[in-house]
């Protein structure tokens, strides 16, 4: 399916949104609706006559849709184009959007080429533990909205929009008119790096809010000791093999759910 970047007219490109939704989109023009305040005959008009979405309900639909900030940007100057009355703003309307979809063809290039992330990009990715969260969560599930993430993480939807703009210009994330892959980017950084107590702190924090409530896909264990030199050494030895094969399950597995694992093990 073609991006909304590649697109001829902003209905073209839903229509073929909704059909590359799960049973075809059906019920999805009644979900829009509701999420529109809209009735579902007017969807219906819009879709399929010569009525136009108002822009307040245009952006709106970009949030139900999932689109990034840029994609949002282009879709809404294809809908001012629809609606403009003459030629002579038809005219600057349609340069703009050509400007637009040079500008995304560029992006694309140079996300392509550069596949480490800035070190600005880096620090931003790891200041928050919503940023790994959500990679992981769509990893799981490629078609969650933006309403989805926020229920499931209990995030303000605000904060899910401008972490997953950040995750698609960033590369790490490739948005799919409505679903999203993996991107290219490496994410990974060495035990040297300053971002890596952050990553821990941002982690630890979640493994102790979720503490209090007992469930049993969740272990918590937590042994002060006293043991002999030998026997400590040994233990500190064996983690990081336990810990490559785990990471080997993980790496060729199929990605169903999310789970987050922490260890710690030093001298008090």
């Amino acid at each position: 399916m073609a991006t909304v970047f590649d697109a001829k007219d902003y209905k073209t490109f839903l229509k073929d949104w909704l059909a590359a939704r799960p049973k075809g989109g059906r019920g999805e023009s009644r979900r829009i609706a509701e999420k529109l305040g809209l009735s579902t005959t007017l969807v219906s008009q819009v879709l399929n006559s010569d009525k136009h979405f108002t822009m307040e309900a245009a952006s709106d639909l970009c949030d139900h849709m999932g689109l990034s900030e840029r994609e949002t940007d282009h879709f809404l100057l294809l809908i001012d184009y629809e609606r403009a009355g003459n030629h002579n703003l038809k005219t600057r309307l349609k340069k703009r959007i050509d400007r637009s979809r040079e500008a995304n063809q560029k992006l694309s290039e140079r996300v392509e080429r550069d596949r480490d992330l800035s070190e600005i990009e880096a620090a931003t990715y790891y200041s928050h533990w919503v940023y790994t969260g959500i990679t992981n969560l769509v990893a799981v599930n490629p078609r969650m909205t933006y309403e989805e993430i926020s229920n499931r993480l209990n995030i303000p939807a605000a904060m899910i929009v401008k972490v997953m703009s950040f995750l698609i210009e960033s590369g790490i994330l490739i948005q799919k008119s409505g679903s999203y892959d993996l991107g290219s980017k490496r994410i990974l950084f060495g035990p040297e790096s300053p971002l890596v107590a952050k990553h821990h702190q941002n982690w630890r924090l979640q493994g102790f809010n979720r503490m209090p409530f007992s469930e049993r896909k969740n272990f918590f264990f937590t042994l002060p000791m006293s043991l002999s030199t030998e026997v400590a050494d040994q233990i500190r030895a064996d983690l990081p093999a336990y810990i490559e094969k785990i990471t080997g399950w993980v790496g060729p597995s199929k990605s169903e759910v999310v789970r987050c694992l922490n260890i710690d093990y030093f001298e008090y």
